[in-house]
C-alpha cells in the first residue's frame, strides 16, 4: 500500500468515525488550508511527520509508523468491530448494537402493520356483505 493510500484509508477512517464531516472540515481540524491537506493527501507534497502527527491525533490508536513507513496495521490495538456476515461490511460493536435494535423495532412494527391492515381488510369485507344485504333486502322490499 503507498504512503498516499495509507493516508486516505486514515482520513476515512476518520470521516467515518465522525472526527469531520469531509476532507475541508478535517483539514480546517487539522490547521491546514484545503489546498495543502489536498496537497499532502494526494502525494504531491511529500508526508511530514507533522502533519502524520496532527493526522493520528485525532485517532490516538491509528499507528504513526504504519502511516509514515507502512510498517505494521493501521490500528495500535484493533477497534471493537462486528463482521456483518450477509455483505462482508465490518462495524464497530456500539453501532452495530443500535441497528440491530433499530432493525428489531422495526420490525415489531411491521408486524403491528400487518396485523391493522388484515384487521382493516376484515372490515371492509364485513361492511361490504352488510351493504349487499341491505341492497338485497331493499330490492325484496321494492318487489313486495
Amino acid at each position: 500500500m503507498t504512503e498516499v493510500q495509507r493516508i486516505r484509508k486514515a482520513i476515512n477512517w476518520l470521516l467515518y468515525k465522525g472526527v469531520a464531516e469531509n476532507d475541508r472540515e478535517l483539514s480546517e481540524i487539522m490547521g491546514y488550508t484545503k489546498s495543502s491537506f489536498s496537497q499532502i493527501v494526494n502525494g504531491r507534497v511529500p508526508l511530514s511527520d507533522k502533519f502524520a502527527k496532527k493526522l493520528c491525533r485525532l485517532d490516538e490508536n491509528i499507528n504513526e509508523v504504519w502511516i509514515l513507513t507502512g510498517e505494521g496495521e493501521m490500528f495500535k490495538n484493533e477497534p471493537e468491530t462486528n463482521l456483518n456476515s450477509e455483505n462482508g461490511v465490518t462495524i464497530q460493536k456500539d453501532v452495530w448494537a443500535v441497528l440491530q435494535q433499530q432493525a428489531q423495532s422495526l420490525a415489531s412494527k411491521d408486524r403491528q402493520i400487518d396485523e391493522l391492515m388484515n384487521l382493516l381488510k376484515e372490515q371492509i369485507a364485513e361492511n361490504k356483505k352488510a351493504v349487499a344485504r341491505q341492497e338485497d333486502n331493499a330490492a325484496s322490499a321494492a318487489a313486495v
